[in-house]
């Protein structure tokens, strides 16, 4: 399969993948070669990939998984196309582990005392916190403190 993930800062992975997991919406899917054309929201979390070689761990924030065939010139086969475009990501081995444990802490506590209407502000301190936990996640994952 063909794999993209893109931020508004450019093109993070571009490879060839065996199998993709990533934290959609409404829970965490796994995307294996032949799978059906979807279009899913993802939630701030850990997204993984596996190559032929090796195996890729990233934080990712909000945004869009696509799976959907792309057609090969001159072949009548089509290989999968997942194109994933999140507002940010971040690879497990650049995650500053401390600083993020740091983010965490303080969103707990800032949702902890929350007091006020469950509206847009306490919806981004929601997603802040998932930023935090995605960072602390994915760094676990290539060194377990």
């Amino acid at each position: 399969m063909k794999f993209s993930l893109t931020t508004p800062r450019g093109a993070l992975v571009d490879t060839d993948v065996e199998e993709i997991t990533a934290p959609g919406e409404i829970g965490e899917m796994g995307i294996l070669p032949g799978h059906v054309p979807l279009m899913s929201a993802l939630k701030p979390g850990v997204l993984t990939y596996r190559t032929a070689d090796h195996a890729g761990v990233v934080a990712v924030g909000q945004g869009f998984l696509q799976v959907a065939p792309l057609p090969v010139t001159g072949d009548a086969h089509a290989l999968d196309r997942v194109l994933v475009l999140v507002d940010q990501a971040t690879p497990a081995g650049d995650v500053d582990r401390p600083a993020a444990e740091r983010d965490l802490a303080a969103a707990d506590r800032e949702l902890g005392a929350w007091k006020g209407e469950l509206d847009g502000a306490y919806v981004a301190l929601v997603i802040r916190r998932q930023w935090a936990q995605a960072r602390v996640d994915a760094s676990a994952r290539l060194a377990p403190h």
